[in-house]
């Protein structure tokens, strides 16, 4: 992607992310050994991730915002990333 592609108006709006972003990548990094079957391909890995996303409410904010995710509980997110790892084991996306 070229710089200009998150800029509208004279705007970046790079600074603007889905609070679960993170949450998500903490949860995959603590999940992922539970799986030996998981093959931690880059492919794999960026499929639980799209998975878990799309699976979850978005909720955005500003970089350095007071923001604080109070939408979905910490155990609805773990289950929705054991199921992203669990549809991308039994159906990955490559050979």
């Amino acid at each position: 992607m070229k710089d200009t592609d998150y800029v509208v108006n004279g705007v970046s709006l790079e600074g603007v992310r889905n609070g679960y972003e993170l949450v998500v990548i903490g949860l995959m990094k603590k999940l992922i050994p539970e799986y030996p079957e998981f093959d931690n391909c880059p492919r794999c890995i960026e499929d639980v991730y799209a998975l878990s996303l799309s699976r979850i409410p978005s909720t955005y904010f500003r970089i350095n915002s007071s923001f604080s995710l109070n939408d979905e509980p910490d155990e609805t997110v773990e289950e929705i990333v054991r199921y992203a790892l669990f549809q991308v084991i039994n159906q990955p996306k490559h050979k």
